[in-house]
């Protein structure tokens, strides 16, 4: 019988919190960046790319914080489910990409 145990998981779970952490501090700077250059509420429907920008960025983090929840999860249930580490392979790199772009349109901000 294969012995299926790993590593202790507490560095993983600790960078997933850094990177949670992370993810976070993003959102809130895009908030504030966001708020400090916002004129008051004008009834015109006309949006600046600069806020599409904006909204698309606050929509990854989102979905970013979403997916490290998830990896989280999983490696906690590693020990117990295989599955669970195969399914952490595939978000993973899912959340690289996102978060890589997320950077890529902060930058055009």
């Amino acid at each position: 019988m294969q012995s299926t145990s790993r590593a202790p998981q507490e560095p993983t779970l600790i960078q997933d919190q850094a990177e949670l952490a992370s993810s976070r501090a993003k959102a809130d700077r895009t908030l504030a960046r966001r708020l400090a250059g916002t004129a008051p509420p004008s009834f015109s429907k006309t949006v600046s790319i600069e806020e599409h920008i904006v909204q698309a960025s606050d929509d990854l983090l989102r979905i970013s914080a979403g997916f490290q929840s998830v990896l989280t999860l999983l490696d906690l249930q590693s020990d117990t489910r295989v599955e669970s580490i195969g399914l952490h392979a595939l978000l993973l790199p899912l959340k690289q990409q996102i978060d890589k772009n997320v950077d890529r349109l902060q930058a055009l901000v």
